[in-house]
């Protein structure tokens, strides 16, 4: 029997409904992983640059120089990127008095930063290395630009902006690379070119985010904040927290990113003190090389923890398995293609002299892909309000790292710093999931009880 046009058509508009509707949610996520994948380009070819134009010995004796500075670098932020989100998520203050309080604060956190960075430098730094202090210092002055430039652009993330966050992301992510290329073509580089230089692209990478800073509080927000956090005419929106105020909350986060960075960052702390400066060198130029192993789910994050933050309930269990599942075994064969084409990439854009760093390439994509996911799931508990769930996983994971490394020393030598690396970030993926997992068990059981109570009721 033929179908009456009333029982027939409405599913085209609605199919079609679903399908705008499912593009339109896609873009933003889509938009933000071709970014993070040109950004990631673009530390390849800073990486590519630092390697050519320095040679083994000073790029290791750059990374020497940067290191305590960007291990500080978010540590350092006390917790701020994610104050600041959730405030820009969750409230309806004034944007323009947020970005003036955040601006205070970046302020008051690079200074200490800085300060800190210098004497870690001074103290930690292995005898055989002291010459490459004052490239240090120079290194660590750079960390007010980087945490001006992560701050502000938090708003645009915490508030769904993620137009202006990829600009502002990309702006700063070819600042230094743009830098290095460009004296390149006119002049030698030394290392204390290179790092003079960084410093500079920190500065430059700031100014975009500075626009509309002197504008007046009530004014309307920067073109592109999304419509539903302008506050409207009729009334002002409440001022933004104090700087010093989003200082004290962010303490529990600091916590849990000082946790995070001890695991992320204890294999080039043992490079720093247990190898020569050219074994740091080749290391040291093969993150950037693994580093695309990352960004997808890394990427994701930033969207897990939105997320997190707006949701009154976890993600269930069956959206857990999937994405988790999928996640795994997009990044299994990330890895098998990146081992078997790391090799011959290496030799062609760094050259034969660092074909001895290949074989930390080889060993940088598993620790590179799992650390993606684990950085994923983080975001999530995070976004949760429970930054320090994570804590005690990863102290417990650079415990099993270093007893790892301490184990295999013996057979592997400088190898088992990054087969240590790997262990600690197995350990940590499966304490990430466990938290994850049971968050997502605790609210299915509360959704539960909250239907049976309301059956109950209406039955009565």
């Amino acid at each position: 029997m033929m179908q009456t046009p009333d029982t027939a058509l409405p599913s085209i508009p609605n199919f079609q409904g679903r399908l705008v509707s499912f593009l339109r949610r896609a873009k933003p996520f889509v938009v933000t992983i071709g970014v993070s994948f040109g950004i990631v380009a673009l530390q390849l070819a800073q990486g590519v640059l630092l390697a050519r134009l320095l040679g083994p010995q000073g790029r290791g004796e750059y990374a020497a120089a940067v290191l305590f500075s960007q291990t500080l670098l978010y540590v350092g932020l006390f917790g701020a990127i994610e104050i600041v989100c959730r405030y820009a998520a969750m409230s309806t203050i004034d944007l323009r008095s947020l970005q003036r309080s955040v601006f205070r604060l970046a302020l008051l956190t690079g200074f200490l930063t800085t300060v800190v960075a210098i004497a870690c430098s001074l103290v930690g730094l292995p005898q055989e290395k002291k010459y490459v202090f004052p490239l240090a210092v120079i290194c660590s002055l750079s960390l007010i630009g980087q945490q001006l430039a992560l701050m502000l652009s938090a708003i645009a993330r915490g508030t769904d902006d993620f137009s202006k966050f990829n600009r502002w992301r990309l702006w700063a992510a070819a600042s230094f690379p743009l830098l290095l290329f460009l004296w390149a073509l006119f002049a030698e580089m030394t290392v204390m070119i290179a790092s003079l230089l960084f410093l500079v692209a920190s500065l430059v990478s700031v100014l975009p985010c500075l626009r509309g800073l002197g504008a007046q509080t009530g004014a309307p927000a920067t073109p592109g904040t999304p419509a539903a956090r302008v506050a409207p005419a009729a009334r002002v929106a409440p001022a933004a927290p104090g700087a010093m105020q989003m200082f004290r909350e962010g303490r529990p986060y600091a916590l849990a990113m000082l946790a995070t960075d001890v695991l992320e960052r204890l294999d080039l702390l043992l490079m720093l003190w247990l190898t020569p400066i050219v074994t740091q060198g080749y290391y040291s130029a093969m993150l950037p090389v693994a580093y695309p192993l990352t960004v997808i789910p890394n990427t994701l994050g930033l969207y897990l923890f939105n997320a997190g933050a707006r949701q009154g309930t976890a993600s269930s269990l069956a959206q857990f398995r999937r994405l988790f599942w999928l996640a795994i075994g997009f990044q299994a064969l990330m890895t098998v293609g990146f081992v078997l084409l790391v090799g011959p990439v290496v030799r062609f854009f760094y050259g034969q002299e660092f074909s001895p760093a290949i074989v930390y390439a080889v060993w940088l994509a598993p620790v590179s892909s799992i650390k993606g996911v684990v950085q994923g799931l983080e975001s999530y508990v995070k976004g949760r309000g429970r930054p320090m769930a994570a804590v005690r996983v990863r102290l417990f994971s650079a415990l099993a790292m270093i007893i790892g490394i301490a184990g295999l020393y013996p057979l592997s030598g400088v190898l088992s710093i990054v087969q240590g690396a790997l262990i600690g970030q197995v350990i940590c993926l499966i304490g990430m999931v466990a938290i994850v997992y049971r968050d997502a068990v605790r609210s299915e059981s509360e959704i539960v009880g909250q239907k049976s109570a309301e059956k109950s009721g209406f039955t009565e």
